[in-house]
């Protein structure tokens, strides 16, 4: 027997659906749920066995219950999210399992709500900046202008975050490691924010943490710099690292999930498989025993893994047929 599930939060609409089309029951559903799927308001003579809610940052869920039941449905969420990173601890007798949803998972959760109601495109992102906006404009533009969908969220997007972005202001960078921490990369100043294409070029003139740049083992020096281009949606960004004098340190390429763009920050997970390369033009993945670690523990799907793998050794021979640094 499939287990009763109950799922408060941003999220709700979304995996209601999910898990119904998947036939499971949703108990003691919210008053706007109930309403949407028509599923009745009252509690469940059963308790539920899994109960899913947001994480504090509504970056995603937490399910606990029964250690079963939750692995159970944990692994569907997994095999249809699987850009999706899965974190445990248990307490007791009940199992704890976070799971992150990622830009790509956002998006395949909207598309789901969009089959339930009206849902402007990157709602579940565009809703962490503003959800009262969101739901207004959900609630009043599309239900009578559904062919204005893409119109009315492009509209919305620019309006939360690249109206935002203006010249020299300051972003942060959430690198989201797969254990849950999360690092503040050193800001950059937007140098060029380009709405067609999607990308931010930032200026990073301080950086924490060691006195060599990672994979590269070259040397800080006072006066560096650094141009960091990230593209909304991308699975990678580059570091090009330079001395105050211009000269080229190297380039570094973070592999990660999906990138978020948001008003003051950047977010991705980061995937550890990273490559670099020197100005001599060596080029080297770095970290894949680590990317490979983290797949065995669990945290994220194979598919995953494999997709890193393949975009890193892509870079590699894409990097190595190239003779000029690209900054």
């Amino acid at each position: 027997m499939k287990a009763l599930i109950k799922i408060r939060g941003v999220y709700a609409t979304a995996l209601t659906k999910f898990f119904i089309d998947k036939e499971f029951t949703v108990v003691s559903p919210s008053k706007l749920v109930a309403q949407r799927f028509k599923i009745g308001e009252t509690k469940s003579r059963k308790p539920a066995a899994v109960v899913i809610a947001d994480l504090e940052n509504q970056q995603g869920i937490s399910l606990h219950g029964e250690p079963d039941q939750v692995g159970c449905v944990v692994e569907i969420i997994r095999n249809e999210f699987k850009e999706s990173i899965r974190r445990t601890t248990s307490s007791g007798e009940s199992t704890f399992i976070e799971i992150e949803f990622p830009g790509d998972s956002k998006i395949q959760l909207d598309g789901i709500r969009q089959t339930v109601v009206p849902t402007v495109l990157n709602h579940h992102r565009l809703r962490l900046i503003n959800s009262a906006l969101v739901d207004l404009i959900e609630t009043t533009k599309l239900p009578y202008h559904p062919e204005k969908r893409v119109e009315v969220s492009n509209d919305l997007e620019n309006r939360l975050v690249w109206e935002t972005y203006t010249k020299g202001k300051k972003i942060g960078i959430e690198h989201v490691k797969l254990s849950g921490q999360v690092i503040s990369l050193s800001e950059g100043d937007i140098v060029e924010a380009d709405w067609k294409t999607k990308t931010l070029t930032l200026k990073r003139i301080k950086f924490k943490r060691g006195n060599s740049y990672d994979g590269l083992g070259i040397p800080k020096q006072h006066g560096d710099y650094a141009i960091t281009t990230i593209k909304e949606g991308g699975s990678f960004y580059k570091h090009t690292y330079l001395r105050q004098n211009n000269q080229i340190i190297g380039e570094y390429y973070n592999i990660n999930t999906s990138i978020e763009l948001y008003p003051n920050t950047v977010r991705y997970v980061d995937l550890e498989i990273d490559v670099v390369r020197w100005p001599d033009g060596t080029v080297k993945i770095i970290d894949e025993d680590v990317l490979d670690r983290y797949a065995r523990l669990g945290f994220i799907h194979s598919a995953l893994r494999e997709q890193a793998r393949e975009i890193a050794y892509g870079l590699r021979a894409s990097l190595l047929h190239s003779t000029s640094f690209l900054h």
